[in-house]
């Protein structure tokens, strides 16, 4: 059976997702810092439906108003009734772990145009080895940025993630984050050259993503430097650093692993 879920479930929720707090770190971070109710002018706000089973909660399925889907199931018997909702709804990226997102994939795949089929490595930091980089300074971006700042960022993820927005659309991004959501930016001699964030958090892990450094400045160490200031924070904080990357984007790959990052499990990213 599918229920939507409001507020009131909260306490079935979060036992859910605590009992599976890796694999659902999405959900976890936005449902903490933005409720469950959807309120359609926060992005990260959206409608949140569970599986049941008898009166079990074995599955979560969340579409949010930035337009992504995140989900998280222990019962196979939720494939049919999540690959329903998503043939009916409308979102432009999936993200979760293989082994939950390929059969959804497979089941929606003939009724939903793909745009990009990213295979990824999940990867945890428990052995952070620091890379400073000479002349590197981080800044810290919030919505009251001036338009240089936002013009970067717009620009940052319009290159590196295909995702388009207006300046007003970023001052948004930008605006909705939580305490532990830091958005820096790395410059050098006064040049805007790397970005990266923390994209979600739980009780033990932040986790880094929108990675991107400027394409005439790559190779120089500015994204993994920007990923290093990161890492400090979260440690400082007692948590552990985790992100998401393309398997096939081998110098981010060895610039991670330099960092201490390894393999935990495999992702799928789909844009649509």
């Amino acid at each position: 059976m599918l229920r939507h879920l409001n507020e009131w479930d909260r306490p079935v929720l979060f036992d859910y997702l605590l009992r599976n707090e890796e694999e659902a770190a999405f959900l976890i971070g936005n449902a903490e810092q933005f409720g469950i109710m959807n309120r359609s002018n926060i992005l990260r706000c959206g409608d949140y439906i569970g599986y049941f089973e008898g009166n079990i909660l074995r599955g979560v399925i969340a579409f949010y108003n930035l337009g992504n889907c995140f989900l998280h199931f222990e019962s196979t018997e939720a494939t049919p009734y999540f690959s329903q909702l998503m043939i009916m709804r409308r979102f432009n990226m999936l993200i979760g772990v293989d082994r939950l997102i390929r059969p959804l994939f497979e089941a929606i795949r003939h009724d939903k145009p793909i745009r990009e089929f990213e295979e990824c490595s999940y990867c945890v930091n428990g052995d952070f080895k620091p890379f400073k980089l000479e002349g590197a300074e981080f800044n810290d971006v919030s919505g009251d940025d001036g338009m240089d700042i936002l013009g970067f960022v717009r620009k940052a993820y319009l290159n590196g993630f295909g995702a388009e927005r207006t300046i007003e659309g970023t001052k948004l991004l930008l605006s909705q984050r939580g305490k532990e959501e830091e958005f820096i930016i790395l410059s050098k001699d006064n040049k805007l050259l790397a970005q990266a964030c923390i994209q979600t958090v739980t009780g033990s892990t932040n986790q880094i993503g929108a990675v991107y450094t400027v394409e005439e400045e790559r190779g120089k160490g500015y994204g993994k430097a920007v990923v290093s200031e990161l890492c400090e924070r979260i440690i400082s904080r007692g948590k552990l650093p985790t992100l998401i990357v393309n398997k096939q984007n081998t110098p981010a790959l060895s610039a991670y692993k330099a960092l201490g990052f390894d393999q935990r499990d495999d992702y799928l990213i789909i844009r649509l």
